[in-house]
């Protein structure tokens, strides 16, 4: 991983010297390898460089062509770079080095805006062609790494973080409430792909382009996986042995490293599966032993991650790493000097647990880190897999559902499966006319706050009652454009949406921002565009939660996983839960002006009912139930946050 940054002044205005530099010395903690520059005119680019495989110890950035009418800079790998480099031979080519940045420059010389769909890799670039006086760059398909710009007046500006862009000095620093409102209703955080807590400041969505000139910049998406069509395959256990080959692959490709390489262990099925991998077949690739690192409770006995993690680390080859929560109270103090480099608070409220993580393998001496982001949107969840066969009216499939939901452990949710079955078999007899009469009813009891017990997040009651229904409008309008552009008219198109909503890609950017500044670069291989593309495609059958969740996943680690991990039973119960909740007590313990309650009150007065907040105050310190102390903090965080940079 690195960093990014570029200015482009289209009124053909100089770029101003120290400019460049101010931007990447903001994100010198993503260059630990060296910054450089280059700047002819009115363009500046620079690039912070991490060096992670072998073939990046051949790479300087910016990258030119032979006469420099080509500049390249990049954050990422390409991951089918043999493929690549082989095609591009073909063309004629010229590659005067192994590294990747060379393949995507050399990419855009012979297939032009046309190069994104060609690279399969985690990575952003951006590419000057002074020929075109116009600038190009692209997001890979699951975002897994990101940028920010920002379009000025006759100038155009972007970078790796926020505050790359913010040192520059040029851009008005005012608040954007909708991403704030996001921020506290987590169930909302997702939705915006675009915007950030700055008005002006926005991101690409995954999978897009872009092209800038002296016009403005276009976009357009690139990666089409809802036109994919259907695989067959002759019986599961067929399909199950191709989706193990694909996700050997991406484990494979993902394992150049010029140092250690290290591995989230949470003991469930999806990182397990890639330890699995790595252990039985990749030793070889491998100079020293993977390294785990594993999150559990103080209590491991009775923590169910721990059993799986135990099996898992009995192979005497890995060398693991086990924190448990009890690492919260020693830590929290860091967590809090954290808030002032913090580019968006998202990144310790949703993302301090992988902090542990990142900063456990820069300890080992690791790099890279594999995880298994996307795992979970590869297969159906016992939930929409009965949504799925009762749209599809597949109803012989309804037992074995019903089996997984007892099998592991959701009883509960039997109760709600099927009044929401029923309701789906209502909705899909219903006139026209009659379901859009419920709909609108349900809209407007929603926003009568009448029924703010069945709306997700407590932070969402402690709003204003005005600016809650103006939210909540905002957003269901949103969602319902989506739906409506999105015309889901069978299991591909449906499946894709998991993968270009923006539920993968806030999850990679919150990650990406916590590992930079550990100096460690994520690497995930079920995000693998190859990966995502190959599950769109099973058929649907492969997808279900039928007698078991992620059931193909089982069956393809046949030979891999221990057995009592392939066939763990419990779902859904990561322990990260109690590691906040430590967080949590050790700030109300050692730190309490951090949760205020009148400094919050006085922060968010704007957004914020404040007898709202007292009451939730009360409650935490009557039960210390661990959701409201959660959405305590979260508001703590923005609270501390918003003060530090003068946002309001």
């Amino acid at each position: 991983m690195s960093g990014i940054a570029g200015i482009i002044n289209f009124d053909g205005r100089p770029v101003e010297p120290g400019q460049i530099e101010a931007m990447t010395t903001a994100m010198r903690h993503r260059g630990p390898d060296g910054i450089n520059h280059w700047r002819r005119g009115n363009v500046a680019l620079g690039q912070c460089m991490l060096r992670t495989t072998p073939e990046s110890l051949e790479e300087t950035q910016p990258l030119t062509n032979e006469d420099e009418s080509l500049v390249l800079v990049m954050d990422g790998r390409v991951d089918n770079w043999e493929e690549l480099r082989r095609e591009l031979l073909g063309k004629g080519a010229v590659l005067r080095t192994r590294a990747d940045a060379e393949l995507v420059l050399r990419a855009y010389e012979v297939w032009g805006e046309d190069c994104p769909d060609r690279i399969i890799g985690e990575c952003v670039f951006f590419i000057w062609d002074a020929r075109k006086q116009r600038l190009f760059g692209a997001r890979d398909a699951a975002g897994t790494r990101h940028f920010y710009y920002h379009q000025g007046n006759g100038w155009f500006g972007f970078a790796s973080e926020i505050r790359g862009l913010l040192a520059l000095g040029r851009i008005e620093q005012r608040l954007n409430e909708s991403r704030l409102l996001d921020y506290l209703v987590v169930e909302f955080d997702r939705d915006d792909e675009i915007g950030t807590f700055y008005q002006g400041i926005v991101r690409l969505p995954a999978g897009h382009a872009m092209s800038v000139s002296e016009r403005g910049p276009k976009f357009w998406r690139y990666w089409q996986p809802g036109n994919l069509a259907v695989n067959q395959f002759s019986s599961m256990d067929e399909c199950a042995q191709a989706f193990l080959e694909q996700l050997r692959i991406a484990i494979q490709c993902r394992l150049r490293s010029i140092g250690p390489v290290a591995a989230m262990l949470s003991g469930g099925l999806d990182s397990s599966s890639i330890v699995g991998l790595i252990s039985k077949e990749f030793r070889g690739d491998l100079k020293q032993p993977l390294k785990t690192i594993s999150l559990i409770r103080e209590d491991r006995e009775n923590c169910p991650d721990w059993r799986s993690i135990r099996e898992m680390i009995m192979d005497d080859w890995l060398d693991p790493t086990i924190l448990t929560s009890a690492i919260s109270s020693e830590v929290y103090r860091s967590c809090l000097d954290d808030i002032h480099d913090l580019n968006e608070p998202f990144a310790l409220s949703q993302g301090y647990t992988d902090s542990l993580v990142f900063q456990a393998a820069r300890e080992n001496g690791c790099r890279v880190v594999m995880d298994g982001m996307a795992g979970d949107l590869l297969f159906y969840s016992p939930e929409r897999s009965m949504g799925e066969v009762i749209g599809r009216r597949m109803y012989a499939q309804i037992p074995a559902i019903l089996a997984a939901y007892r099998r592991h452990g959701i009883e509960n949710g039997i109760r709600t499966m099927a009044w929401k079955t029923l309701r789906r078999f209502a909705v899909s007899a219903a006139p026209v006319g009659l379901l859009a009469l419920y709909r609108h009813l349900r809209m407007k009891r929603e926003l009568s706050g009448l029924s703010l017990k069945e709306l997700p997040g407590d932070n969402l009651k402690r709003l204003h009652r005005e600016i809650r229904r103006e939210f909540l409008l905002a957003r269901h309008a949103q969602r319902q454009a989506q739906q409506g552009r999105a015309k889901l008219e069978n299991d591909q198109k449906n499946h894709a949406r998991n993968f270009t909503s923006g539920l993968l890609s806030f999850a990679h950017e919150v990650n990406g921002q916590i590992a930079l500044a550990k100096g460690v670069e994520p690497r995930s291989p079920m995000s693998d565009r190859r990966m995502m593309e190959f599950a769109i495609q099973m058929p649907v059958e492969a997808k279900l939660c039928t007698a078991w969740y992620k059931n193909l996943l089982r069956e393809s680690m046949r030979d891999v996983l221990p057995e009592a991990v392939r066939w763990r039973s419990d779902i859904g119960g990561h322990p990260g839960w109690k590691f906040h909740e430590r967080l949590i007590g050790a700030m109300v313990q050692n730190a309490p002006e951090i949760l205020c309650l009148s400094d919050i009150a006085i922060a968010l007065k704007k957004w914020i009912d404040p007898r709202s907040l007292y009451h939730a105050g009360q409650v935490y310190d009557a039960s210390a139930d661990y959701e409201t102390g959660f959405n305590l903090f979260i508001m703590a965080v923005l609270a501390q946050w918003l003060t530090i940079r003068k946002l309001d």
